[in-house]
């Protein structure tokens, strides 16, 4: 089957002669298409090859290394191809933001010609990344063996570094849309250490530090700081941790310290996962919601990113205001530092693109932040006790027939692993006219509490169909669709003495 979507000459005309950035060509929508998918490549080859020159250019390199980009719209891949020549000596993560901006402004415009969600394949002269630094176990992997099931790492992204030759200390990351990466993501993993202590019983260790006091050599506040310096205060003598690069002579040299410390230090400690907080970017600022990156090399890192991608979906998408927000429904394959040389299975959390403006204000709504981290810490339990996706879900209820006066108590099964306390909210949607109706409610306090039960009752002396909405409610504002089910109350010569008494606790759905 031939692609189905193109560009009007003139539509892509006056998109691929935009320059980067350009948010307003992603403003306008693209025309519906014939049978050609060289033009959007062309398109995004043109984007992909202005981020890497300006890349280049920035660091005084040359611009003649090419890349190329092409999108299989059946089988829904974006591949990215990188020529010869960009590539460094040694892993030294100098790549990943390169790659990061190119991955998510190319996605951004193949959602906005209409392609949809994409994987998207990465290949540096034909290859992934990882496989042109081909690992042996290391020193560092050692602890792997010992790693212990109720610990984890939780880091939060970048923070001040001291560049070179200068000595001046700089933020990695710029304000975008009031955002800092840098300062907002401590917050985002103080939430998340919180939930995985009280909710998970598990241990958090910290990759940077947090509370007060002044790092002796910046004199700048320790919170600000990135884990490198943490790490190397903690643990002067592992200068393996924090100093890897200590023959680099590149002027960002202590960036790749910080990307490397943060996995070898989880190694160090031997815990049994690693959650990586961060906030995204994209060159036109058009992207949004949250991705979270596994390795390729680590098949468990992409069940744990599936796992907690579904639970923050379900739990942000619960809030009010957020019903909406793009939450896509799998990881994405990348080679970041954090996730390749950590032995345990780690993920990096981007929970929303900082670039763009709505979802900078989200990052900035504590409502948003606590549904997020929440998500990230349901994903990582689950994982851990080894269950899958499984969204919250009420069973279906087979309709029932009461006479006058009298109830019913009627179960309601679920699926899914909502956050006790839970609520079966019965509620009207069909009262015949002249009777009154009222809602029911019955709370649960723990899983233990069996059977789930709601209870039905008519009081009226008339006969009729009554309609009813039944659906669970946890906790943290997740709700399961309502499942609707239908009472028939039947008359009966029998007086209303005669109904039975409703247990203490339970407000039983009447109709009469």
């Amino acid at each position: 089957m031939n692609f189905v979507r193109a560009f009007r000459p003139i539509g892509l005309a006056s998109i691929i002669a935009c320059t980067l950035p350009c948010p307003q060509a992603l403003t306008q929508p693209l025309p519906p298409a014939a049978e050609t998918d060289v033009a959007l490549d062309l398109l995004l080859t043109r984007h992909a090859q202005k981020i890497l020159d300006d890349h280049q250019l920035r660091r005084s390199r040359s611009t003649g290394i090419s890349v190329g980009a092409s999108v299989d719209i059946q089988q829904g891949k974006l591949v990215i191809s990188f020529g010869a020549g960009i590539l460094p000596s040694e892993d030294d993560h100098s790549l990943e933001e390169l790659e990061q901006h190119i991955r998510n402004t190319l996605e951004a415009y193949t959602t906005q010609a209409g392609v949809g969600e994409v994987e998207t394949v990465i290949l540096y002269e034909g290859k992934p990344y990882w496989e042109h630094f081909p690992r042996g176990i290391s020193a560092q992997e050692q602890g792997s063996a010992r790693q212990a099931g109720g610990q984890v790492l939780v880091s939060a992204s970048h923070g001040l570094l001291r560049v070179h030759p200068g000595m001046g200390w700089e933020f990695q990351r710029p304000v975008r849309n009031g955002v800092q990466e840098d300062l907002i993501t401590p917050g985002y993993a103080d939430e998340l250490q919180r939930l995985l202590e009280d909710r998970g019983g598990v241990t958090v260790h910290r990759a940077r530090r947090g509370g007060g006091g002044a790092h002796p050599d910046s004199m700048r506040p320790w919170y600000e700081m990135s884990a490198r310096y943490h790490l190397k205060d903690l643990l002067p003598d592992r200068t393996d941790i924090w100093n890897h690069f200590a023959n680099s002579t590149a002027s960002d040299r202590e960036v790749s310290d910080d990307i490397r410390a943060r996995p070898y230090y989880a190694n160090h400690l031997g815990v049994a996962g690693m959650l990586s907080i961060h906030t995204n970017a994209d060159v036109p600022g058009v992207a949004r919601g949250s991705r979270v990156f596994y390795h390729s090399s680590k098949p468990a890192d992409r069940q744990l990113a599936d796992l907690t991608l579904c639970y923050m979906r379900e739990l942000i998408t619960a809030q009010e205001g957020y019903a909406d927000f793009p939450v896509p429904r799998g990881g994405v394959a990348a080679g970041h530092g954090e996730n390749n040389f950590a032995t345990m299975p780690s993920i990096v959390v981007e929970v929303a693109f900082h670039t763009n403006a709505a979802d900078a204000a989200a990052l900035q709504d504590p409502v948003f932040r606590a549904a997020s981290m929440k998500g990230v810490e349901k994903g990582y339990r689950l994982f851990r006790e080894g269950k899958g996706c499984v969204p919250l879900k009420a069973e279906p209820i087979q309709g029932i027939r009461l006479p006058q006066g009298s109830s019913q108590q009627v179960d309601v099964a679920f699926e899914g692993y909502p956050q006790y306390p839970i609520e079966l909210v019965t509620t009207n949607v069909g009262c015949p006219p002249g009777w009154t109706c009222s809602d029911g409610k019955v709370r649960i306090t723990s899983p233990d509490d069996k059977p789930s039960q709601i209870t039905l009752r008519c009081e009226n002396a008339g006969s009729a169909p009554i309609l009813w909405d039944t659906r669970v409610v946890d906790a943290d504002g997740v709700e399961s669709p309502p499942v609707r089910h239908v009472v028939q109350c039947i008359r009966t010569s029998r007086g209303l003495s005669e109904a039975p008494i409703i247990s203490a606790g339970v407000e039983p759905a009447t109709a009469g």
